[in-house]
């Protein structure tokens, strides 16, 4: 059988691809190393931030908000809640560009944001203490996302529209010629006339002139209660401090107050050296510093979960052709902040499977602009 795509990689975006794709009558594969939802990539430990108004870079709010009008859409087709309206309040030193390019990006894309002093936002959440020398903004639509619940619910589309899915099984090359693509795997070999590669980070191992490097990344889970869940309007979080270092932090579920740092980790070159948490002395520590000063009291690590981020050189998305024909795609270096795009990025990736021009969407995120610098 010739397929019409294959997609290697079915996490976040791989997952959003292929069951946009089959909804389009496309004859799809979908192929994966493991099941998923699982936790060998960067969307899992069940929930993800998502914000709108971007200090990131103007490119990816487009993206940001037909995600948003994806995520509604998918939320009512699976009849159960995906997204939590939490808002999230960012914090950084009055000397950081920081909160002025989120009211900047606000203002450009019409965001609903409200900025507030360090005394204005320990007024509204008494858990908060906020230096005199910080402010924040708040996004006011934002909020987390259950993030392994959405790729299931993909996936669950996926196969009741026909997709034909092939999981536990890892893919050993990729192959390009006669105008087909051919996908090497443990079960065997497939083929299709086109390819789409979302495979998170380990697509180097597949295409090795990919610019990216995979780190580990933890999060940890802290003893906490009701003043900090989302039932007493406690907010998603992130915080720049005034060494540079970056964390997120989630309303408490179950009395567990999950917080990670964004920045740091530990370079990978295999997926064997992404370790359990608790494995480095860091693991259950590294938030420390933060809660001690932002949210005391919180100290108490109850349990964490090891993840691998995809970066690229620049730190923005890697989305371009595998071939002169351009029937091949890789959308990768997504880093920690990929699943927030992913329905607009499956959505790319199915129209580009579909024979539909999507060279002006994703001219901002092609490798060619690693060759200028």
């Amino acid at each position: 059988m010739i397929y019409d795509v294959i997609i290697v990689g079915s996490g976040s975006v791989g997952a959003a691809a292929g069951c946009y794709a089959t909804i389009n009558n496309l004859n799809v594969l979908m192929i994966d190393a493991h099941h998923p939802p699982h936790q060998q990539g960067s969307h899992h430990g069940k929930t993800r931030l998502v914000r709108y108004a971007y200090a990131e870079g103007d490119q990816y709010v487009p993206l940001l908000q037909r995600s948003k009008v994806l995520w509604e859409a998918l939320e009512k087709t699976a009849a159960t809640t995906l997204f939590r309206r939490s808002g999230v309040l960012s914090l950084a030193p009055k000397d950081s560009p920081l909160v002025s390019q989120l009211l900047d990006s606000a203002k450009m894309w019409s965001i609903d944001v409200e900025p507030l002093s360090a005394e204005e936002i320990m007024q509204r959440w008494e858990t908060f203490v906020i230096p005199s020398d910080y402010h924040g903004v708040l996004d006011k639509e934002a909020g987390y996302l259950y993030s392994e619940k959405a790729v299931e619910q993909w996936i669950r589309l996926a196969q009741e529209q026909g997709c034909a899915q092939l999981f536990n099984c890892p893919v050993e090359s990729i192959s390009h010629y006669d105008d087909l693509y051919r996908v090497k795997t443990t079960d065997g070999d497939y083929t299709a006339r086109k390819i789409i590669v979302t495979a998170g980070s380990w697509a180097k191992k597949l295409l090795p002139e990919l610019p990216i490097a995979p780190v580990r990344k933890v999060m940890a889970w802290f003893q906490s209660d009701g003043r900090f869940s989302h039932h007493t309007h406690f907010p998603a979080f992130t915080a720049q401090l005034a060494d540079g270092s970056q964390y997120y932090g989630f309303p408490a579920e179950d009395d567990q107050l999950k917080v990670a740092r964004h920045d740091g980790g530990q370079p990978l070159n295999d997926a064997t050296e992404c370790l359990p948490f608790g494995q480095f002395p860091s693991d259950g520590s590294e938030c420390f510093s933060f809660l001690k000063q932002f949210l005391p009291g919180q100290s108490a690590c109850l349990f964490g979960q090891a993840c691998s981020y995809d970066n690229s050189p620049d730190g923005h998305f890697i989305i371009d052709y595998l071939d002169e024909d351009k029937t091949g795609l890789v959308i990768s270096g997504l880093s920690g902040h990929g699943f927030k795009c992913a329905p607009a990025l499956g959505e790319i990736a199915s129209q580009f499977a579909m024979g539909n021009d999507v060279e002006t969407i994703i001219s901002p995120f092609r490798l060619s602009r690693f060759a200028k610098s």
